[in-house]
């Protein structure tokens, strides 16, 4: 990002962002989010982006371009010079005094389908505990019936209510827990079908029985 050195080589970095919980843009949870950037070094110092030195090894509760949560972004013109980046929200008051432009809070709520929130939607939100984020998901209600939920419990799935909203991450790239999946099938003979159901699981524990990993987690930002 930024038009004055875009030919230079992009380097991994993150910012410390907040989630917007409320229409006010009242933020609260937070998490590190991770982008390739090749501005001057010296404007990533202003905007709080660190450095991550190891991408193979990404500090934990850090996310790879996540569609939900985004930081805020701040840019500013110098002369011929025209800087825009993603900035840490620790830094928003400093940059403001600097003259730069930070983007409006997008209070853009993350696709939540509860119980309570969209009961008659085909779709329930859900989300593992990976590398130090909530990694989430809309899992069908057809698989949760059947799979059951006691089995999606021992997947280490949990079903999302309203006040997981400051710490969910969607469509992260990485880190990303691993998957299962499971045949099953019903009927006898000529009438015997069968079906295979697949769904990312908490690797912390085992896999219940029949189920087998079917994709590696991702953990590496390289």
């Amino acid at each position: 990002m930024g038009s004055q050195s875009k030919y230079n080589k992009k380097e991994l970095v993150f910012v410390p962002i907040k989630i917007a919980t409320s229409d006010a843009g009242v933020e609260s949870g937070g998490v590190n989010y991770a982008f390739w950037t090749n501005i001057p070094a010296g404007d990533r110092t202003t905007l709080g982006q660190v450095a991550i030195a190891t991408p193979a090894a990404p500090p934990v509760g850090t996310v790879l371009a996540s569609s939900f949560p985004k930081p805020r972004r701040a840019s500013r013109r110098t002369g011929l010079r025209f800087t825009s980046s993603f900035c840490a929200v620790g830094s928003i008051t400093a940059l403001k005094v600097a003259g730069w432009r930070i983007s409006k809070q997008k209070v853009t709520r993350p696709p939540l389908h509860t119980a309570t929130l969209r009961p008659n939607s085909f779709i329930q939100t859900v989300y593992v505990t990976f590398n130090g984020i909530k990694y989430a998901w809309q899992l069908p209600k057809v698989t949760i019936t059947n799979v059951t939920e006691a089995v999606i419990g021992q997947l280490g799935i949990k079903l999302a209510v309203p006040g997981d909203f400051n710490e969910l991450c969607f469509g992260a790239n990485a880190p990303k827990p691993p998957k299962a999946s499971v045949t099953i099938g019903s009927g006898e003979g000529a009438e015997a079908t069968s079906k295979t159901l697949s769904t990312f699981y908490d690797p912390s524990g085992g896999l219940p029985t029949g189920w087998t990993q079917t994709k590696a987690p991702v953990i590496a930002f390289d």
